[in-house]
This record gives structure tokens, sequence and C-alpha cells, in this order.
């Protein structure tokens, strides 16, 4: 077997079962990583004394009669650059933070630690994980495996890259506006935004070290990989409260479902009222709602009753601008949504938030919850709401002061890319990408999946089924060996 084409779980049981050492995991995957990883920069930190010294030490864990391995016992994984390893240092790219060495894991590192995971290295991000391409003031831009010359996808665009191209098995990223689905969607893997507080966040920046934590509502943290299966796997490592955020509750993850088919009820959305998805995408939608009810699937066309998409979205917008606004008065340049002209939402908002007024802050927060119930009980009839990640397949490589363009239509670049994937995060549920299909330049294009809050675990059930019904995670040409 080479180790480079499995899946993190099936890596996990041949280490186990004595087929395959950690020690050769590893090695292949930083092999493959010196060979490959220059022309794409997914990797920005290659740590491989430490992994090839924890590779060790899981190997003679295992050799252990009786001795209890972790569900990632000696898989070699990576990691988004902005969580705190220690040791290493962590800047999610922002110039200011260039030297600063963490002193200890994040939460979700240290459970993937003591899962027995093996960190070959971080990924790039973009500055602060503000943006949909990954252009690293201190790293440089990481490149698109299936085409170089387009958005590898951001934030955890390194991340995506990595998992694509066979340099990692999982990365674990973060996501308060698609950060890890429409990396996702642009590589052709799978991805997960668990429901909002489901994991911990502690150690991950934004919020700056040292500073007052602003970062409180919408932003999660979730695997990517190359199958439901080590989606599933990564959350029940990842998620509970640790003791140090309020707002996390011990929700019990729950076993998932094993689901069929049919009689399955999948809700369908193939364009929303702001950006129309382009003739590619819309193809895909199609084509995979023909392919679940062939098999059985109950799909309908629906979407909330009474939902006001643009309301919604400067909603979102807003709520991240007064999280982002606080840190201002510290001197902390904040660039996402830093736009020109009226005909921007994402400018429009920078206008309103630029002041941080309580009394709208909490009727965003009040409209919040009302979005959130309109969701809810949406899916009160449905197992799952099937929609885009983004309006199209990878694009070139632009400027963000540029406009997005979609089949010929210009659309302001945050407004655009972000204008499917913030529905989640303002209602906080869970939701997954699949690969589900290729654009006629033979790019990937996933759809999301998105469930009710807290039943993650539902929502993996359905992914499965889906799974089963799509082709095998997709590799991207020139990479097949």
């Amino acid at each position: 077997m080479d180790p480079c084409f499995e899946t993190a779980g099936r890596l996990a049981r041949a280490i186990r079962n004595g087929r395959l050492s950690s020690v050769e995991a590893t090695q292949a995957h930083l092999r493959r990583i010196a060979q490959l990883n220059g022309p794409l920069n997914a990797l920005v930190v290659v740590d491989g004394d430490r992994a090839l010294k924890a590779a060790r030490a899981a190997d003679r864990v295992r050799a252990k009669n009786g001795a209890k391995l972790g569900s990632l016992h000696g898989v070699p994984i990576t990691i988004k650059e902005a969580f705190d390893v220690a040791g290493l240092a962590t800047t999610s790219s922002h110039p200011p933070l260039k030297d600063n060495i963490a002193k200890s894991d994040a939460s979700l590192v240290a459970r993937l630690r003591a899962a027995g995971a093996v960190f070959l290295g971080k990924t790039n991000v973009p500055e602060l994980c503000a943006d949909f391409q990954t252009d690293s003031p201190l790293f440089g831009t990481t490149k698109n495996p299936w085409d170089t010359r387009r958005t590898a996808g951001g934030s955890t665009g390194g991340g995506g890259v990595a998992v694509a191209a066979r340099l990692s098995p999982l990365e674990i990223g973060s996501d308060i506006g698609g950060s890890v689905r429409n990396p996702a969607h642009y590589n052709g893997i799978f991805s997960l935004k668990p429901t909002e507080w489901r994991v911990p966040g502690r150690g991950h920046v934004p919020d700056i070290p040292g500073r007052t934590r602003t970062t409180r509502y919408m932003g999660v943290f979730g695997p990517l990989a190359r199958s439901v299966e080590d989606l599933e796997t990564a959350l029940r490592i990842i998620a509970g409260p640790d003791g140090h955020e309020a707002e996390a509750p011990p929700v019990p993850l729950g076993p998932v479902p094993r689901l069929e088919a049919r009689g399955l009820r999948i809700a369908v959305l193939e364009s929303n009222p702001l950006v129309r998805v382009s003739t590619d995408t819309a193809a895909v939608v199609q084509a995979t709602v023909k392919l679940l009810a062939k098999s059985g699937a109950k799909v309908k066309r629906a979407e909330p009753a009474g939902l006001d998409w643009r309301q919604a979205f400067d909603d979102w917008i807003d709520l991240f601008q007064y999280q982002n606004r606080a840190l201002q008065p510290l001197g902390e340049r904040q660039p996402f949504f830093d736009s020109d002209g009226g005909s921007d939402p994402s400018a429009r908002s920078m206008v309103r938030t630029a002041r941080l007024d309580l009394a709208e802050f909490f009727s965003v927060l009040d409209r919040r919850d009302q979005v959130m119930r309109q969701c809810e009980q949406f899916l009160d009839g449905y197992d799952a709401w099937l929609m885009p990640v983004m309006p199209d397949a990878a694009f070139i490589r632009q400027k963000q002061s540029e406009p997005l363009r979609v089949d010929g239509v210009d659309h302001p670049y945050f407004f655009a890319g972000c204008s499917y994937n913030y529905l989640a995060n303002l209602t906080g549920q869970p939701s997954i990408v699949l690969p589900c299909g290729f654009s006629q330049e033979g790019l990937p294009i996933g759809l999301q999946l998105t469930g009710k809050r807290w039943d993650d675990a539902k929502l993996l059930g359905v992914a499965r089924v889906m799974e089963k019904l799509l082709p095998p995670c997709p590799v991207p040409p020139n990479y097949e060996d």
C-alpha cells in the first residue's frame, strides 16, 4: 500500500494491525511533501524531525501487548497554521505575529495528539484567515493542484491542497464564512463545519494572543479529509468543552445512524437570490438530485419560508465586523471585507459597524435568533438541505478589489464568495461538503449538506449515504502517483 493514498482511517487500522508502521507512513508523507510541496506551497512549516520522533514513539507503544491505542494512533496529519502547536510559530500570516512561538498546544491539537496523531507540519493561510484565496504576506501563495493558476480556497487553503494532493490524509481548519468548506469544494475533497460551539477554539488566531477574546460567534473548527469516516473520527476527537470557553456545552455527539437512500428527505437549493450559480454548478446540483432520486430519496426543491437572504447576509457580515472592530482600538489591522463602493454589501457593513453600537449589535443577535428558528423549523421536515458551496468552480487568482465573475456576471468579491456559505455560520448549523462533480474545464465542484444544530451525527449519516452513491474522492491530474 502507498500510505499517501490511504485515508486516515485506513492508515490507523493498518498501523494498529501491524501491516504498516507509523514511521513508514510518516516517512512516505515527508518524501511526498519534499517532492511536491514546493510549487504548491501547501505546507509552510514542515516539522519532519519531531514528526519522525513521534512516529517512532507511536511504534514503540504499538509494540507493547495490550497497549491502548487512540483512534489516530501513529497517523501523520497536518494542522492549519493558525492553531497553536507547542514550539512552533503561530502567525496566522499576520506580520506582527511573525515571532509568536506557541508555548502550548491549542485545545484541539492536544486532543489530536492524545489520540495518537503525528503532526507533519502546518499549512498556509491568508492574513488573519481573511480570504478565500490563500496569499500570505509571510509565506507566499498556495496554488490549486487542479490548476495552479487558480485559487486554492481559504482560509484553510493550504490544508485543502495538502489533503487533495495526498500530502496529508487529514487537516483541521477553521470556518467563520466558509473557510473549511470552500477549500474542500475547490480541491475536490470532504470537509465538516460542525455545530457552533461543538469544538473549542482556544489556541486559534485570530483571536490575537494575550488580547481579549472577541471571536465568540459563528467561528467553528472542523476537519478536511478524503472520506466521511475521517470527518467523523476527527470530530469525535476534537469535540466537547475544554473548560476554557464558557459557551461550549457538553452535548454528546451520539452514534451516527445507519441510513439508506430510500426514504431520505432532502431539500435542495440550486441557486439563491443573492448570486446565481454558474451553469456548471447548476448542472452538478441537478445531476446529484437525479442520483439521489434514482436511489429512492425524496428530493424537493425548497427553502425556509420567509427567509430574507439579503438581511441574513447583512446580519452575518455585521456580526463578523462587530467582533473584528473590537480589536481595532488595539491597533490590529483587520483586512476582511475591506472594499470600496456603495454597491458592495461588504463596504456598507463597514460603514454600519464603524461605531460599536450596542443597541444595533443586540438587534443583529435578535435577528440571528429569528433566522435560526426559521432554518431549524424548516429542517424539521427534512433530513438535510443540499446546496452549492460557492457560485462556481475555482477561479483564476485575482485581487480582492476586483469583482468576482460568475458566467460573465460581475459581483462584489466578498459578497459573491460568501453568498452560499454564510448562512450556516449565521445559524450555527453543521454543514458537510462532498465532492459531487466537475466543471466543463475539469475542475471539482462540491455541494454542501446542512443539518439541524447539534445533530452532527445524523448529518454524517446522510453524508455516508451520499458518499456511497458518488464516485471516489478524485485525485488531481499529475498527482496520481
